[in-house]
């Protein structure tokens, strides 16, 4: 099973866009006392040179909710073609 990913841990970035913290989580669902990153939450924005993007979770565990939301995870897709790189080292989820 994958480990939970939180707000503010990073994404894997993708070709010469390098990797980025996240900007968003729950407001009320936590893990190991850090809100848990959500399906659609966002991403701060990355560079590789002149072009810029932000991004979003794209989807997340399909038995695991947040909010409502798919409940984010390491490998999980990020909008823009980056993948959720770390997480939780204690708490995990499928689906």
């Amino acid at each position: 099973m994958p480990a939970v990913h939180r707000k503010g841990d990073i994404c894997t970035g993708h070709g010469c866009f390098p990797p980025r913290p996240n900007a968003q989580g729950s407001p009320n669902v936590f893990c190991n006392s850090i809100p848990v990153h959500r399906q659609g939450d966002s991403w701060n924005v990355h560079c590789c040179g002149i072009p810029c993007h932000g991004g979003s979770l794209a989807a997340g565990s399909s038995s695991v909710n947040s909010n409502s939301k798919q409940l984010g995870r390491i490998s999980d897709p990020v909008s823009c073609g980056s993948a959720a790189a770390n997480g939780s080292g204690n708490v995990f989820a499928g689906g």
